[in-house]
């Protein structure tokens, strides 16, 4: 997620009111407090719970973790009390065989995960999709976004492109920081702007995310979170309830913001292992799911985005979705594994040295 500003740009910025909300002077990065520091929605989970079985732990999983400048063989255990690891689980088959959690949290601790939010929304928007509730990814999104009408290329903008970040949006640090922190998110329709024709180039933009969201439950006629606890936190069995931080108006933060445990962050990769489907009944389908989860360089798109999921390597077939501070869900389809990594903020140079994803395939390799 694209919300990591140097305090001095930061500052030099608030000195226009208009630009960005005064709050993110003092609040800077993002953590894991901004759950509790924005105003949020419930999504409240049913009584029926969905429980992963409890396998042996894998003690014998060991992974080479470049952090430091030669390699370390050590086990998994190991690895996550040497980063900022809050939870790591590893699930094959519906059997948990490794959980990781920090000793300081709570077993129902929630945790927030920034842009795995994308993810969702794109979720939500093939179940959307899937109801009637919207035509087609295809739809244009001044239908149900007027307020973008007459500015240069709103005409052309599909779902699509806000799926894929296509959109043509023009970038601005000062749109991210109302996002994060501002009091009105529809209020950033009418300041979008673009810089070229949507289908153009990618480019990774929290405002994609945002309007989707806006425009998804201006759609469907309620909110993200009554919509999400409707038809995806109810139908897939999760256990607790979940938060989504808002505005002062009670608007999603869409392109993050959801708080939830690692269980359930697990089970929302379950779904998406058994492409849509929940202990045989339809989340949503599974034509949506092959339009996600394929590569695409059409439309100035890339091999290894596509609809708000990261594409992994063909050699595994494997995807994930990802937030700020190294947040995964990893679904590798062939060994039926998933594994959700959440993690506090780290220093830069360590945080950028592990490789998440080479350690997911090394324990892939092992199972």
């Amino acid at each position: 997620m694209s919300i990591t500003y140097s305090l001095t740009m930061i500052a030099a910025l608030s000195l226009c009111s208009s630009c960005i909300p005064f709050q993110s002077v003092f609040l800077g990065h993002p953590d894991k407090k901004d759950a509790h520091r924005f105003p949020s929605n419930t999504i409240q989970a049913e009584k029926d719970c969905f429980q992963f079985k409890v396998a042996n732990p894998k003690t014998e999983l060991r992974v080479n973790n470049w952090t430091h400048d030669q390699p370390s063989f050590e086990n998994l255990n190991t690895l996550c009390t040497n980063h900022a690891v809050r939870a790591f689980l590893v699930i094959q088959r519906d059997s948990l065989i490794f959980n990781y959690q920090s000793t300081n949290l709570a077993i129902n601790q929630k945790h927030v995960s920034y842009s795995i939010a994308k993810s969702i929304v794109s979720c939500l928007i093939g179940i959307a999709i899937d109801k009637g509730a919207i035509p087609s990814e295809n739809s244009t999104v001044i239908k149900w976004l007027p307020e973008l009408s007459g500015t240069k290329f709103s005409d052309s903008l599909r779902i699509r492109h806000l799926l894929n970040h296509t959109s043509g949006i023009k970038p601005s640090i000062a749109t991210d920081a109302r996002l994060y922190y501002g009091r009105n998110l529809e209020s950033e329709i009418e300041k979008t702007t673009f810089e070229c024709a949507p289908g153009t180039k990618q480019k990774y933009l929290n405002i994609n995310t945002e309007l989707l969201g806006i425009l998804l439950s201006r759609a469907v006629g309620k909110s993200l979170s009554e919509f999400t606890r409707e038809y995806l936190w109810e139908r897939i069995d999760m256990c607790e309830d979940a938060l989504w931080s808002t505005d002062k108006k009670g608007m999603e933060k869409a392109f993050c913001c959801i708080s939830a445990t690692a269980k359930d962050y697990a089970k929302f990769g379950r779904l998406y292992l058994n492409k849509g489907k929940w202990n045989g009944k339809t989340v949503f389908s599974e034509d949506w799911f092959n339009k996600t989860i394929r590569r695409d360089s059409t439309e100035g798109s890339s091999l290894n985005f596509n609809y708000s999921w990261h594409i992994g390597l063909q050699k595994y077939q494997d995807f994930m979705a990802i937030g700020l501070y190294k947040q995964h869900i990893y679904i590798y389809p062939e060994k039926e594994i998933i594994i959700v990594l959440l993690n506090n903020r780290e220093d830069k140079l360590i945080a950028e040295r592990v490789n998440w994803w080479n350690i997911f395939r090394q324990i892939g390799d092992q199972l």
